[in-house]
C-alpha cells in the first residue's frame, strides 16, 4: 500500500510539474490543409497558437512570424495575413517540386519580464519590481509529400532548436516507433520529448506519449495512431544577460501517418 501512495505521489509532482511548465506556453504549429499533395499545388496553410493540438487560440503577432517553404535547395519566404476569426495567421504555397516539403516557421524570441505589478512585454532593464525575466522563442517543421516524398526529411536546416526524423515518417507504420535526432546549435540535445496526435484529446497540453532522448539526441516514438502527428521539445538556457535571465527554446515537427 504504501509503495501505491509513493508511485501516486510521484505522478501527482510529475504532472504537476509539466502543468507549471505548459500553463502559459502556446505551441506554435504550421498546419497545412494537407500533408500529400500533387506538384504545382497551391497548398493553404494557416499558423496556430494552441494549448490543444491543432486548435488555435490566439494569433502570434504577424511581425514576429516567418514561414519558409523549402524544397531540396530552395527556399521561399511565404506571405501571411491575419486571420481574426479563427486566430491564426493564413498563407498559400505553391509546390513545385516532389519530394518532401518542408514548411519552416519561427516565432521569434520575445522577452516577458515578470514583476510585482504583473507580467510586461518588455526587457529587466525597463522595468521595476523586477522578479524574473526570459526571452521565448519557438520553431515548427511541418512535413508535406509532395508527388513521392523523398529524404529531404532529413535536412538540418539551421533552427536553433531543431527535431530532425531519423527515419521517414512517409513510411511510418502504426504500431511501430518513429526515431528523432533533437539538436541545439547543431549538437545532439539529452531532452524530454513528447508527442501526440491530432485528436488525441481536447484537454490542454495533454500528450499521447513521453519519452527521453539517448545520449546521442535520438527520441523513439511509437506511432499508435494514424493522422497527423507532433513532437514536441522544449529548452530552457539559463544564461542571464542584460535584458533577461535565461532563454526559452521550444521546436515542434508535425508529419502525417496514414
Amino acid at each position: 500500500m504504501k509503495k501505491n501512495v509513493n508511485i501516486f505521489v510521484v505522478f501527482v509532482v510529475i504532472a504537476t510539474f509539466l502543468l507549471c511548465v505548459s500553463a502559459h506556453a502556446h505551441e506554435f504549429i504550421i498546419k497545412p490543409v494537407q500533408l500529400n499533395a500533387a506538384v504545382g499545388h497551391k497548398l493553404p496553410f494557416s499558423v496556430v497558437s494552441a494549448h490543444v493540438f491543432m486548435i488555435s487560440e490566439e494569433v502570434e503577432p504577424i511581425e514576429q512570424v516567418t514561414v519558409t517553404l523549402i524544397e531540396g535547395t530552395e527556399k521561399n519566404e511565404l506571405k501571411l495575413m491575419q486571420n481574426d476569426m479563427l486566430l491564426t495567421l493564413d498563407g498559400v504555397a505553391e509546390l513545385k517540386k516532389e519530394g518532401t516539403a518542408i514548411f519552416a516557421g519561427h516565432r521569434k524570441g520575445v522577452i516577458w519580464t515578470k514583476t510585482t505589478k504583473g507580467w510586461k512585454q518588455a526587457s529587466k532593464q525597463k522595468c521595476e519590481g523586477v522578479i524574473s525575466s526570459g526571452k521565448y522563442e519557438k520553431f515548427c517543421k511541418t512535413f508535406v509529400n509532395v508527388g513521392k516524398a523523398d529524404s529531404g526529411y532529413k535536412k538540418v536546416i539551421g533552427h536553433k532548436l531543431e527535431i530532425v526524423p531519423v527515419s521517414n515518417p512517409a513510411e511510418a507504420l502504426v504500431g511501430k516507433y518513429l526515431n528523432f535526432r533533437i539538436l541545439l546549435d547543431g549538437k545532439p540535445l539529452s531532452t524530454e520529448v513528447w508527442a501526440t496526435f491530432d485528436g488525441f484529446t481536447d484537454t490542454p497540453n495533454t500528450y499521447a506519449y513521453y519519452t527521453k532522448t539517448n545520449v546521442d539526441g535520438i527520441a523513439k516514438i511509437k506511432i499508435t495512431h494514424p493522422g497527423t502527428w507532433m513532437v514536441r521539445v522544449e529548452k530552457k538556457v539559463e544564461k542571464a544577460t542584460e535584458d533577461y535571465d535565461k532563454h526559452v527554446m521550444r521546436a515542434i515537427c508535425v508529419f502525417g501517418i496514414n
